[in-house]
């Protein structure tokens, strides 16, 4: 399976009314780019939520340990951080951002073979 990383930071839920956001490094399950316009509706034409799209492609989420690249495991998992929406909403954000596209893929594979 072919996967990316990639540094944001995430809202964590405080208590009810407050939030506090966290850097993290995310691994993500890559995808075809042509691909996305399928695997964010479902088949009825309805469109799927962030939650669910989250789920599906954020395989870990890791703490950044300062400028060395290096990354330790989070107090907390990605099922706890889909419960707050705009986590999720981010999180799905990021991926299409971040997600290699063809030519991209190409070159990374070149540079790694």
């Amino acid at each position: 399976m072919d996967t990316f990383v990639c540094r944001f930071s995430i809202p964590i839920r405080l208590d009810e009314e407050r939030f506090q956001y966290f850097p993290v490094v995310g691994v993500f399950r890559s995808m075809p780019f042509d691909q996305v316009d399928r695997w964010v509706m479902r088949p009825d034409g309805r469109a799927r939520t962030d939650r669910e799209l989250a789920a599906e492609v954020l395989l870990e989420l890791r703490r950044p340990l300062g400028s060395s690249g290096k990354t330790a495991a989070l107090q907390f998992g990605i099922t706890d951080v889909l419960e707050v929406d705009r986590a999720a909403a981010i999180i799905v954000a990021t991926f299409l951002s971040e997600l290699p596209r063809g030519a991209q893929r190409e070159l990374e594979s070149e540079v790694v073979g």
